[in-house]
């Protein structure tokens, strides 16, 4: 068969949309970047950001599957920066206290 029916990672898009506020670094960057998503799928989120040239906009693309596969770290917030996420997602906002002992 040519094409295999596989599961794949894919954005939450009632947690992340156009609009939401981003600082992503991926494992090859030096520094990550701010921006905001001005397009958003389960496949892919596009961010926006203002360079060093403050005349001009430029863009940058985060796949789900890399995100998935932990080549992104990723913080962001929907809401005006009152609720600040990460992914991956820390032990304290899965529910965890790491200072508990198990």
């Amino acid at each position: 068969m040519l094409i295999n029916d596989a599961k794949k990672q894919v954005f939450n898009l009632e947690e992340i949309g156009r609009g939401a506020l981003v600082y992503a670094k991926h494992t090859t960057w030096q520094e990550g970047q701010t921006g905001i998503v001005t397009e958003a799928s389960e496949e892919l989120l596009r961010i926006q950001y203002l360079p060093s040239v403050r005349n001009v906009l430029n863009h940058f693309f985060i796949p789900a599957d890399e995100a998935a596969g932990g080549e992104w770290e990723i913080r962001y917030s929907f809401d005006g920066i009152e609720t600040v996420l990460a992914f991956p997602e820390t032990a304290e906002e899965n529910g965890e206290n790491p200072d508990e002992p198990e």
